[in-house]
């Protein structure tokens, strides 16, 4: 047998130094991923260190770091550009759970897929962008001098570098797109899922761990199955009428007019008066009582808390619950469809003009696609707005909005619908702008919370008493344009108020994300009706009968749906709630008027 010569001697114990260096690289990038995997939920750095999470925890950014070392072949580089993403990514879910008081989820990664000025405009009030741009500039500086100086780690040709790309390449791939051998090692039983907190699932098995367990999931988002005994049942089941709720005037029906619809979706909208400290809101919010006292109104779930707008908003627009899609936490981003059934749909079908405004960015949550689909004729949006327009808060204005609606209707030639989603009453509520200083200042807050408690507190209550104005205004407006109308308004979910919430509490002792929002309808015949509860996807159903319009089949269930709920025993609104939930995927899929009398023998009565 030949022996090695000492050239290759030298070579062998050059390349077993270079292996045992990449080695060490992984593991001290799997120590310092963990390090600020622990500091993001600020709890000790030893908590479930060497755990099984611990590892696979670390496998995508060192996947990331071998594909990056194999493509430009620098060490220190590929080191560096993986811990600066990865610290990006724990900074991220800090300010989340500080923020929203939930981690980052790999749904998240829609809402960076669909990333523009106004996403980083959003994201700008959470984070000091320029901290982040200066850190980005200073990482491609730091690059752009390895690469110059640094020695080439893999030789010219390896046949190892080769390999190791190919292998990264692989890994990279089946990570992303959840394949082979991601569904073994990210078992939520091995991560130690637990599927009510992400909170502990992270603490379990990391980030990563978690947001790669989203991923094995969302793949079957859309796949959820009908359940046709669910649906059978919950046809089968005798019909309750629900509370009384607003009509259109029998005087417009008669003539033939129908009358023009405006639904307001508030930003962070609720009535405070809900917590313990807050006596009563009838002078800051005066025209939400008189509203109430005067429609038909309530309280309703909302499907989200502190965040995620559109949530409510795709519940409200297609009378879809949320619950029907476990795994979808942002409809318009990951229902990719032509045509989405919605309200407004509906409503053109009954001869409406639909029109959507909103200050903001259409492409913000992916709207302007999704109101296409639904049916609406033009989407208003920032760009529509005069450049003279009023900001207050983080955006345009609640008065800029309503200036938006009155231009459209003082328009109209037909029947028309506006959807308007307000964004004035966004937070964050630390530190936001406000127009008039001393009318924020005088704002009342109980003498014993905390001071950042009464900021917060201060800073968010302005910003709804505009919105209150506003509605003031608007309603005025419709009661003076002798035209019948319907005037709906609801919040679409409790603001990130968490330093009130933790001085204050509510009344019925619920915390924040289990509480309700407040909703109601006016009409044009200014009928008072009973208070109620209600879920956001049977406002809808509630709007089309207010506004005197033939409820199709879908509706028709939605409102058989209300009256169960309202009425029956907890068993049969459990019965009852499976069989929407498979109905409205049949209606998503446009198969609801086919497939239901297959599904079941019994005619279904609205």
């Amino acid at each position: 047998m030949a022996r090695m010569n000492s050239k290759q001697y030298v070579g062998l114990r050059h390349g077993a130094a270079k292996c045992m260096l990449l080695i060490a690289s992984c593991m001290v990038l799997a120590a310092l991923i963990w390090t600020m995997d622990r500091a993001s939920l600020q709890v000790a750095l030893s908590t479930y260190a060497g755990s099984y999470g611990f590892f696979v925890n670390a496998i995508p950014f060192v996947v990331f770091f071998l594909l990056f070392l194999v493509s430009i072949n620098r060490l220190t580089v590929a080191m560096s550009v993986t811990l600066v993403l990865a610290l990006a990514l724990y900074v991220a879910n800090f300010l989340k759970l500080k923020f929203l008081s939930v981690p980052v989820a790999f749904s998240d990664l829609y809402l960076l897929r669909d990333i523009h000025l106004s996403t980083i405009h959003l994201l700008s009030n959470y984070a000091k962008v320029w901290y982040l741009l200066l850190a980005a500039l200073l990482l491609i500086a730091w690059a752009i001098a390895s690469w110059r100086f640094e020695w080439a780690f893999f030789r010219k040709g390896s046949w190892v570098r080769l390999l190791l790309g190919v292998a990264a390449f692989y890994l990279a791939v089946t990570f992303v797109t959840a394949a082979g051998w991601t569904s073994r090692v990210y078992d939520p039983i091995a991560i130690r899922l637990v599927p009510w907190s992400p909170v502990l699932t992270i603490l379990h098995g990391g980030l990563a761990s978690s947001i790669e367990y989203s991923n094995l999931d969302y793949a079957k988002a859309l796949n959820v199955p009908v359940d046709n005994n669910a649906v059978k049942a919950f046809v089968d089941m005798p019909s309750v009428a629900s509370s009384a709720g607003a009509t259109a005037s029998s005087d417009a029906i008669a003539d033939n007019v129908r009358p023009d619809i405006v639904i307001i979706q508030s930003e962070s909208f609720f009535d405070p008066s809900i917590l313990k400290d807050i006596a009563d809101t009838k002078t800051s919010l005066p025209n939400l009582h008189r509203a109430m006292d005067q429609g038909t109104g309530g309280t309703m779930k909302a499907p989200t808390f502190g965040g995620g707008t559109l949530r409510t908003e795709f519940e409200v627009l297609t009378g879809i619950p949320m619950e029907a899609y476990p795994e979808i936490d942002f409809p318009y981003l990951q229902i990719n469809k032509d045509h989405i059934p919605s309200l407004v749909g509906v409503l053109h079908d009954a001869g409406y003009a639909a029109y959507a405004v909103h200050g903001n960015d259409g492409n913000f949550w992916n709207r302007a696609k999704a109101f296409h689909a639904m049916g609406f004729d033009r989407f208003l949006t920032a760009a529509d707005f005069p450049a003279n327009a009023i900001h207050e808060g983080w955006f345009l204005s609640d008065s800029a909005m309503t200036d938006q609606i009155i231009g459209l209707l003082d328009k109209a030639k037909s029947p028309m619908v506006v959807f308007a989603v307000s964004i004035e009453g966004h937070g964050p509520y630390g530190i936001v702008p406000v127009g008039d200083k001393a009318r924020r200042d005088s704002i009342q807050a109980p003498e014993k919370w905390p001071a950042g408690a009464v900021n917060d507190y201060k800073n968010y209550m302005y910003h709804i008493e505009n919105a209150d104005q506003q509605l003031g205004r608007l309603w005025a407006y419709l009661q003076t344009r002798r035209r019948p109308y319907v005037l709906a308004f609801y919040g679409d979910h409790l603001p990130g108020l968490d330093k009130v919430y933790q001085a204050s509490g509510f009344d019925d002792k619920l915390s924040g994300p289990e509480e309700f929002v407040p909703w109601f309808i006016l009409t044009s015949q200014g009928v008072e009706m009973p208070r109620k509860h209600i879920d956001a996807w049977m406002l809808g159903g509630e709007i089309l009968k207010a506004a005197g319009v033939n409820k199709p089949l879908y509706y028709q269930l939605v409102s058989k749906a209300e009256g169960i709920m309202q009425n029956r025993d907890n068993a049969s609104k459990g019965a009852a709630m499976q069989g929407v939930d498979s109905i409205s995927r049949l209606y998503l899929t446009g198969q609801l008027d086919k497939d239901i009398e297959k599904i079941t023998a019994a005619e279904v009565h609205p």
